[in-house]
């Protein structure tokens, strides 16, 4: 079966009009290999077959990706996914394989270094990683298959950062999907109760939790939830007096510090993260005012805006999970937003009997970190957005572009459905679509995460592995007490001397 004009023009009406531009047209650039080689001329057509209309002719191309989404994002994917493969039946169909981003490194490592043969024609991975892959030999750059597609890639619709974390020297190796991060979920009924603001920056923030605490220490902080005194979810208690209470567990240990807050602390403070060479640049004041602002969340000083620990350091009994805010034991938490449609219908059958999931709420964590929220970047949050890339071992042209065909397509009709998960779209036009404001879950949770352009990525370094753990360790250390009398700025020094060490040594 072939994809012709009139094929295309039948089913404009179940796609928005960008899918119209990865139907036709012609031109591009020759083919370039791995390592960044870009094509320095017109691409040749190699096995591609053209219809009457000069058309390019997908008949029966099959496609495999390895993604970096699991769980309920993979159901997710793999839905939308089977919405293209039966919209272009015959045509092009993708087959996707699932491995969490802990193993997925380790898989695509191998395979290019001792399995090529087998390695995916599509990576789905996270954008800000197209540097390394590129020094490593993975990746072809895509506009000059896009333009042999007949895609025109419009990147003023594109969220800038975005693009940028998914090119090398000018030249884009990946077509951002989306971008995600971190978010808070709070306990509304908790708040309402005892007379408590939803804080929207961060001395609100320390307002609530410290009101909080002083009312937990007089035992008179109105709390309910599961527990294990067969008292009913919905039925209200005081928070014990015998233990400290802690509104807001955090932890180096929890996966949303660890990949996501720690950065979005720096970054709200006037942090940046690479340098021009590609090399660390987080040894900054501004760096250690945000980290600083962590470490007073666990160990508050005398210089500290909260006077009071909001959460226990980290250790191995300390629950940091969903259940002390199921509980009562807390009133915020960090979460994937992902996670979140699920604790709507989790907290809708707890609290069944008196108001459902409406006790619970959700916010951006913009401006939770800033010490001075007039500047420019206090509401900037640190996430990271999924790119779709082409391997370097595709050979086929007519793969090449099929495979653009699909990386247009997924950008485009993703929409609302993925920002459900939390990946909010890299396109402003799928953004400002009707389609997406319109759909009920945009007003009740996804609006809340704010919008794409409010989130930085990682720009592109081939060194991004090392800027990345580095940086991880410096926060693991600030918030540690085994570290509390070394100034952050000296963990931030020692680490960032570390890191460039190391790899003027071995990267």
């Amino acid at each position: 079966m072939k994809l012709t004009k009139a094929l295309c023009c039948a089913l404009t009406g179940l796609l928005v009009p960008a899918f119209l531009s990865g139907c036709f047209g012609g031109g591009g650039n020759d083919n370039g290999g791995g390592n960044g080689n870009i094509p320095t001329g017109p691409l040749d057509d190699g096995d591609l077959v053209y219809d009457e209309n000069d058309n390019i002719v997908y008949n029966g191309v099959e496609l495999k990706m390895w993604s970096v989404t699991t769980g309920d994002d993979a159901v997710v994917q793999d839905s939308i996914i089977a919405k293209f493969n039966e919209l272009y039946d015959g045509m092009i169909r993708v087959t996707t394989t699932h491995t969490s981003r802990y193993d997925l490194e380790t898989l695509m490592n191998t395979t290019m270094q001792f399995d090529r043969a087998n390695a995916p024609d599509v990576f789905f991975s996270h954008g800000s990683r197209a540097g390394e892959y590129v020094d490593k030999g993975w990746l072809l750059p895509i506009e000059p298959y896009m333009e042999k597609a007949g895609i025109a890639v419009d990147k003023d619709d594109y969220v800038e950062a975005l693009l940028d974390a998914s090119s090398v020297n000018g030249h884009l190796y990946g077509l951002p999907q989306d971008v995600h991060s971190a978010m808070v979920v709070y306990r509304a009924d908790i708040l309402e109760k005892n007379g408590l603001e939803v804080p929207s920056n961060y001395k609100e923030l320390i307002a609530t939790c410290e009101a909080a605490i002083d009312l937990a220490k007089a035992g008179n902080l109105w709390i309910r939830g599961e527990n294990s005194s067969g008292i009913p979810a919905t039925e209200w208690r005081k928070a014990p007096v015998s233990t400290a209470y802690e509104p807001f567990p955090m932890a180096y240990g929890d996966m949303w510090v660890h990949e996501f807050v720690g950065f979005t602390a720096a970054v709200q403070n006037g942090a940046t993260f690479v340098a021009e060479d590609g090399k660390p640049a987080w040894n900054s004041d501004e760096a250690a005012e945000g980290l600083q602002v962590l470490r007073d969340f666990v160990m508050p000083s005398d210089n500290s805006e909260n006077k009071y620990a909001l959460t226990k350091e980290y250790g191995s009994e300390y629950d940091v999970g969903n259940a002390p805010l199921r509980m009562g034991n807390s009133i915020f938490k960090f979460l994937g937003p992902w996670e979140y449609a699920k604790d709507l219908t989790e907290y809708g059958r707890l609290l069944s009997d008196d108001g459902g999931a409406d006790n619970i709420g959700t916010m951006t964590v913009s401006n939770l970190f800033a010490k001075d929220t007039t500047k420019e970047y206090a509401n900037k949050i640190k996430g990271e957005g999924h790119a779709f890339m082409l391997m370097e071992t595709v050979t086929s042209r007519t793969k090449q572009c099929a495979a653009m065909v699909f990386a247009d397509w997924m950008v485009n009709n993703a929409g609302v459905e993925w920002a459900k998960r939390g990946h909010l779209p890299s396109l402003k036009s799928v953004e400002n679509s009707s389609e997406y404001r319109d759909d009920p879950a945009y007003a009740q949770y996804i609006s809340k995460w704010g919008s794409c352009d409010d989130y930085v990525v990682m720009p592109s370094t081939k060194y991004y592995s090392y800027v990345d753990k580095y940086f991880k360790d410096s926060v693991q250390q600030a918030m540690s007490s085994q570290f509390k009398n070394s100034a952050v700025k000296s963990i931030l020094q020692q680490k960032y001397d570390d890191c460039v060490g190391y790899i003027d040594l071995y990267a």
